[in-house]
């Protein structure tokens, strides 16, 4: 396999080196749970543990670590999901660096990782929507949709049933 498509090299940060995982397989998501609650990430308060197994079926699950040299495991200190439809569009979710390692690169090194991911497919376009990190996502490319031909819309599932639709 190309190495361009691998994980990023461990990266050195000032608490220790950071080592990078696709754990789609592999990780607990009551350790998602607790490491978005502790980061405090408002856009997944309301995650169960089940909900957590639904989105990880359905999408990749890349992480980075602080690890002891030469071992797997550690502390988990950020993470990205990645959907795609393998042939069209391909979103990024959950992108979040621990508070206290922000700022040491981890988040872009998780990005560009996801973006060359071969799982994605040959897509024509990535997606992510953001509240509070849109100066951090153009060095990538990412602009604003609303320079794009169409209207990004949404409906909750509650008005669905409130309209007999679900």
């Amino acid at each position: 396999m190309d190495r361009d498509f691998l994980e990023p090299k461990p990266l050195a940060t000032p608490h220790g080196t950071v080592a990078f995982f696709d754990e789609t397989w592999s990780v607990d998501p009551r350790e998602l749970q607790i490491f978005f609650q502790a980061e405090q990430v408002h856009w997944t308060a309301d995650r169960s543990i089940e909900h957590w197994r639904v989105l990880l079926s359905s999408s990749r699950m890349l992480t980075a670590r602080l690890v002891p040299e030469g071992h797997r495991g550690g502390r988990l200190v950020g993470a990205t999901r990645l959907w795609s439809d393998h042939a069209h569009e391909a979103k990024l979710y959950d992108v979040v660096t621990a508070q206290d390692l922000m700022g040491l690169g981890i988040a872009s090194e998780l990005v560009k990782w996801a973006l060359r991911h071969p799982w994605v497919g040959d897509v024509n376009r990535f997606v992510l929507e953001t509240r509070d990190a849109a100066q951090f996502y153009p060095r990538f490319g990412f602009r604003p949709g609303c320079e794009m031909d169409s209207v990004h819309m949404r409906v909750r599932t509650d008005d669905l049933k409130a309209r007999g639709l679900r």
